[in-house]
């Protein structure tokens, strides 16, 4: 009886794996011994290959990047290496929380029907799910607070969402045309909203009887009025993609108290000639007034202190602002015609 024991160690971890053959012939064991330390050294190799180790042999693998950040190393999840229905997140891998999903990982992935998120994940990337038809389950952790834009997009399956309380951003069309998802949980605490995250799903058309679609604490998602001069509630803070596509609107007077004009707030108004701007408004997003041909001016105060892309890209306005301020430096920076106030 000949025992054998074979070992190796991790150059970037503490990690040593022992594996004790006991074999009974000589010739045997001095054959299979060869071939156990090629193994073994192709396990090395691939370990250290760039692809991700398995955290659990039985589901599955992912690869992945560390990234220092201001508290310390976490995972970003990089790429979905094999598919199977049930998508598990690790809380870590080698140590290291996973924190991270990036851009279109899963996306269009035909097998998958549930997603489970690790404890430590915090953001889900562009796309990161958008797509995958028989998508039937999310859960989500309470330490999650980023869902980037078109996250979960045409998830055809998708029959309700619970977001986790300390969710802060959910980006622009996130569940955009979930035609399924009819029953839908967001957290009052929310800061951001992006343009048409609920678009095309059953739980907004649901409300459409209702003439203001808020959600959080004063977010507008919706406008489902039929008049053509609108004045928001004053309860209203910010507006994500309310009134994107409505042809119908020709005046709006927004609420003092409105801090932000969302993404898409007001993308496609054709009809759209005149907006009253508050002085509490600090934040115009991208594309808010993307194709407003019909209007002739907007004033942009000085308490704005920031415009998103193509704001107002093909939107006929003059725009009018104070000497000195964001908003002429943004004219300026992006060639709009502008007039400067005294």
């Amino acid at each position: 009886m000949i025992p054998v024991i074979l070992k190796y160690s991790r150059t970037d971890t503490s990690e040593e794996i022992s594996v004790k053959v006991t074999f009974k012939n000589s010739i045997v064991w001095k054959t299979i011994l060869v071939a156990a330390s090629v193994a073994v050294m192709a396990l090395i190799a691939g370990c250290t290959s760039g692809f991700a180790e398995p955290y659990d042999i039985s589901n599955i693998y992912f690869n992945y990047t560390t990234v220092s950040g201001s508290d310390g190393e976490y995972i970003v999840i990089t790429k979905h290496i094999a598919s199977q229905s049930d998508v598990r997140i690790p809380d870590t891998i080698y140590g290291l929380p996973v924190r991270e999903i990036a851009d279109s990982v899963f996306a269009e992935d035909e097998l998958i029907e549930s997603v489970t998120f690790g404890k430590n994940m915090r953001v889900v990337g562009s796309n990161a799910f958008g797509g995958c038809p028989r998508l039937q389950s999310v859960t989500f952790n309470v330490s999650m607070t980023d869902i980037g834009d078109y996250a979960f997009k045409e998830c055809a399956s998708l029959p309700s969402v619970a977001l986790p309380e300390n969710l802060q951003t959910l980006g622009r069309g996130a569940f955009y045309n979930c035609g399924s998802l009819s029953d839908i949980t967001v957290p009052h605490g929310i800061q951001k909203v992006g343009g048409r995250a609920f678009g095309g799903t059953k739980w907004l058309k649901a409300k459409s009887k209702k003439k203001f679609v808020t959600v959080g604490d004063g977010i507008l998602i919706a406008y489902n009025g039929d008049k053509a001069d609108v004045t928001l509630p004053k309860s209203i803070r910010q507006i994500a993609g309310a009134f994107a596509g409505n042809t119908v609107v020709k005046t709006v007077d927004l609420n003092n108290g409105l801090t932000s004009v969302g993404d898409m707030a007001f993308m496609g108004c054709t009809s759209l000639i005149a907006v009253r701007i508050p002085v509490s408004l600090n934040d115009i997003g991208s594309n808010a007034f993307y194709g407003c041909s019909a209007m002739s001016q907007i004033t942009l105060i000085e308490n704005i202190h920031s415009i998103g892309p193509d704001a107002f890209t093909d939107c006929s306005a003059k725009l009018l602002v104070r000497k000195g301020s964001y908003a002429e430096r943004y004219c300026a920076e992006n060639g709009l015609d502008c007039f400067t106030l005294k």
